[in-house]
Formats: structure tokens, sequence, C-alpha cells
């Protein structure tokens, strides 16, 4: 595709999440001559990247507020790569509730089901016990390191005893959380330029969010049943989607962290999604929801949706 419209591989950087960091992957992108970005599995990071001391990392400019970073180069699936430390304290706190949150949950459980074992008459058995467990601690990530738990029979009857660790907590809260590891072959950007490049996955996420729930556009529902219509529906969105993001980017320079949702407040307070008119002459069994942005641009849309109907 990018050959097919005279695209410079060379100048497009894909980004992916950790789950596709393998070698194949790796590989096939390197036949590919593209960059890339991907976050990389905890236990394939270099140890002494992975582990620095938070102290000892810079912090970014103000388009990365409380997001540290280093950057060194290592050799990762057979080849050099630059790997990238980034540590965020926005999200080593969202992380930080998330595992408080759950531990309060499962102790509960594990106490509830402790209390159940001891009564009279206490018919589970082991296989359903060791079961029960091992689903409340892989519920959420970092449980299994944190609840140690012993279960064991005496006089005919099991007992289970838990306990939280707080070494391996204390050892969560300085190496692991609010960190993410990253590996480019851009081997001749810096740590920061490496950080806002995987961060541009989350605006892609965004649009793709807009559109399925209609918050931007709305992709649907949609009343086509013929490809040529169903193109001209998606090239209606991904136009829409051009145009937001373009005026987007120009509002920056105005007002600097405006958000997409604050902006469309501001330019369209009374948007809203209204069926396009039908091609002359023909009957519509149920109204149809247009995918254009509808502000001062309404009047041009519903001729193109008359005309593509």
């Amino acid at each position: 595709m990018l050959d097919r419209n005279q695209i410079e591989r060379s100048t497009v950087t894909l980004v992916f999440d950790k789950g596709t960091a393998a070698l194949d992957n790796t590989l096939l992108l390197k036949e590919a001559g593209l960059g890339w970005i991907s976050a990389l599995p905890w236990n394939q990071a270099p140890v002494e990247l992975r582990e620095r001391d938070i102290g000892t990392l810079p912090l970014c400019s103000s388009d990365q507020p409380g997001v540290h970073t280093a950057a060194e180069r290592a050799i990762v699936h057979g080849g050099e790569y630059l790997c990238v430390l980034k540590y965020s304290s926005a999200f080593a706190t969202e992380q930080l509730q998330s595992i408080t949150t759950s531990l309060a949950k499962v102790l509960q459980s594990m106490r509830r089901l402790s209390m159940d074992l001891a009564k009279p008459g206490s018919r589970l058995k082991e296989t359903q016990i060791r079961n029960k467990i091992h689903r409340w601690l892989s519920s959420s990530q970092f449980l299994e390191d944190l609840i140690s738990w012993n279960l064991h029979s005496e006089n005919q009857r099991w007992h289970l005893q838990f306990d939280f660790n707080y070494a391996a907590f204390q050892k969560l809260l300085i190496h692991r959380l609010g960190r993410t590891v990253l590996l480019t072959n851009r081997m001749d950007w810096t740590a920061e330029q490496v950080v806002n490049g995987y961060s541009g996955q989350q605006q892609v996420e965004q649009v793709f969010r807009g559109l399925k729930d209609g918050d931007w556009l709305g992709w649907g529902p949609m009343y086509h049943c013929t490809d040529s219509k169903i193109r001209i529906h998606a090239f209606y969105c991904m136009l829409g989607i051009s145009l937001l993001k373009y005026i987007h980017k120009q509002s920056q320079s105005a007002w600097p962290g405006l958000t997409m949702e604050q902006m469309l407040r501001r330019i369209a307070p009374d948007s809203a999604v209204r069926p396009p008119l039908s091609a002359p002459g023909r009957k519509r069994t149920a109204p149809r929801r247009s995918c254009a942005l509808q502000t001062n641009f309404a009047p041009t849309t519903t001729r193109q949706n008359a005309r593509f109907g």
C-alpha cells in the first residue's frame, strides 16, 4: 500500500503493543524497511535498564508531564536496537489504585473461604479450593506476587492460611509500577521522541472510539448493503476524522492542551447526527444516519449524501 501510494517506507513508523514483540515480527519489519516502536515484555527488557532508579532519570518536556525517560542500546531478538525506559507518575498512580482495590477484594474473599472451611460439615474439595484461589489471584496483575497462601489438611478438614507479602509490595513500588520499556529501530531518536511516538497510538485508539461510540462522527448504524456505498460511508467517516484532526492540530497554537471533546463543544455545541436527504424518487424503509460532522459544513455534506446516497 505504501509503495502504491508513493509513500517512502523510511518516513513511516509503526507502533505496537507488547503482544506483537516477537522475533518473527521483528525480522519481518526489518525486511520491510519500516520504522517501528513496540512495547517490550517486562521479562525481555534489559534488567539494568528496567530497574534503574527513577531519581536518576531526567524529566521530559511539558509535552509529557510527569514522565521520566532513559535510553540505551541493547541486543534484543538477535539485533541491536534502542531500548527506552518510560516512567509515568500518573500511570503508576493508576496501577497502584487498581492493585489496592483488587487486593482488598481478594483478601476478603480468601478470608471468607478460610472461615467457611473452618465450619463443621464443609464439603469443599482440594481441587475446588485451589481453583477458587487461582482464579482470584489471576483476576488482576501482580496479585500472585503480593499474596502468599498455604492450604493443608488436618483431622480430615482443610485449613487455609494467607498473608500479604510486604517485601514484594515494596519491590513493586520501587522497580515496577509506572514503568514501560519500549523498543525501536529508530536509533537516532531521543528517548522523548520515542515516547511521543508511542503515545501516538492512543490518538489512533481515540479516533476509533469516537467512531464506534458516536461521540465524534458515529460509524453506525449503517443502512447500506452494497460494497460501493459501504466504501463511500467509510470515506465520509475518514474524511470527517481528517478534518477534525486538522482543526484540532491548528487550534493547539491558540489553545494548548485543548482536547478534541472540548473543541467539539466549542465549535458545534448543538451538533447532532441527522438523517441525510434521500435520492430523488427513492423511498427509504428506515432513516439513515450521516457520518458527516454537522457544523457549518452541513449543507455541503447533505448535498454530497444526496448525490451518493
